[in-house]
């Protein structure tokens, strides 16, 4: 019988923040060691179903720029590191989450992949 061990890891320290919700901020604290950002949306009128938007680079995570890309909304963001080829994962910083205000519009984009995951 052939027995796993575990590999223990050794989580990076959080970084320090003002707002536990400064999601430009907290991401730009990682620096270089974060090199994706997952972003998920709280579907509209749910309070515990999330849909999956994208995969974009720390330069591209912005208020501004998640606004006129997916719209207002309840958001949470997953920062991740480098490919760990031992674990076959990414490094999983932190997850944060925050909200952008109602007055921008739900764009198409996510409209269509909120459409396309509930029909799962």
């Amino acid at each position: 019988m052939k027995t796993k061990t575990k590999t223990r890891t050794t989580k990076a320290e959080r970084p320090f923040r003002y707002f536990p919700d400064d999601i430009e901020y907290i991401v730009e604290a990682y620096g270089s060691r974060a090199r994706v950002v997952q972003l998920w949306r709280l579907a509209d009128g749910t309070s515990d179903r999330w849909i999956y938007l994208a995969r974009i680079t720390p330069y591209q995570c912005t208020i501004e720029y998640i606004a006129n890309r997916f719209g207002g909304g309840d958001y949470r963001a997953k920062i991740l590191g480098d490919w760990d080829p031992e674990r076959r994962c990414e490094q999983y910083f932190e997850r944060v989450s925050f909200a952008i205000d109602g007055c921008f519009r739900v764009t198409d984009e996510t409209l269509a992949r909120t459409r396309s995951q509930q029909q799962k």
